[in-house]
């Protein structure tokens, strides 16, 4: 499940964006302005950001440089701009890709997953935790015959940990993983959530695969590798 930033000032058209990429799979952010977007960053792990041009303060052209000073980022640019000018110089700041608004919602999800895989960012389909396998396709979590036996949040959290690698998943983050409407639920189903993915997991393990990041989330103690 991949982590997305919506940048976009238009509360409309962000909304539509981010309801289409949640019901894809995605785990969404959204942000309507390049400061807000930043303040995701430090915050979060992003997997890719899509950035509409058009932002008050600082344009979307400027940010993009900005992005590729700092990071490999995967970034799509989302824009009314169908001018080949505009589309070059995207591409020449880096963009891994150019989409004209209307955005076609299942187009984009599919640019979303090309970028993906293109940049080498693709989650591997197996990974190896502890002495757990974990397939992301498959949806299990295994030892020899042993099963834990996850359920679909458990599992949902466990995927997003392991994207992270080692770095700290807020657990606001990990609300909207389990929840299309994270505002209707609450950070205590997290942590239950989590409590019980320790049970199931260190069951076989002995060792907790998943520390505390007191007051803040949870990550995994060591990165995964792959299978």
């Amino acid at each position: 499940m991949y982590s997305v930033a919506v940048v976009e000032d238009e509360d409309l058209a962000r909304k539509a964006i981010a309801l289409s990429l949640r019901e894809a799979g995605y785990t969404v952010h959204e942000a309507s302005d390049v400061l807000v977007c930043r303040a995701l960053l430090r915050q979060t792990s992003l997997d890719l950001i899509v950035l509409d041009l058009g932002l008050p303060g600082m344009d979307g052209l400027s940010f993009a440089r900005e992005l590729r000073r700092e990071s490999d980022i995967g970034l799509i640019i989302v824009t009314r701009r169908s001018d080949p000018e505009g589309r070059v110089a995207a591409l020449d700041l880096g963009a891994d890709d150019y989409l004209v608004k209307p955005v076609h919602y299942g187009e984009l999800a599919a640019r979303i997953r090309s970028v993906m895989r293109r940049s080498g960012r693709e989650r591997g389909r197996r990974k190896i935790l502890g002495r757990w396998i974990v397939d992301l396709e498959a949806r299990t979590v295994s030892k020899g015959a042993e099963s834990a036996g996850l359920t679909r949040g458990e599992f949902d959290i466990l995927a997003r940990l392991i994207q992270a690698q080692a770095k700290i998943v807020s657990r606001q983050e990990l609300l909207s993983v389990i929840s299309r409407s994270p505002q209707e639920a609450d950070l205590r189903s997290v942590d239950v959530l989590v409590s019980r993915l320790r049970r199931k997991l260190n069951q076989l393990d002995g060792d907790s695969l998943i520390a505390t990041a007191p007051g803040f989330g949870y990550r995994l103690v060591a990165a995964p590798e792959r299978s």
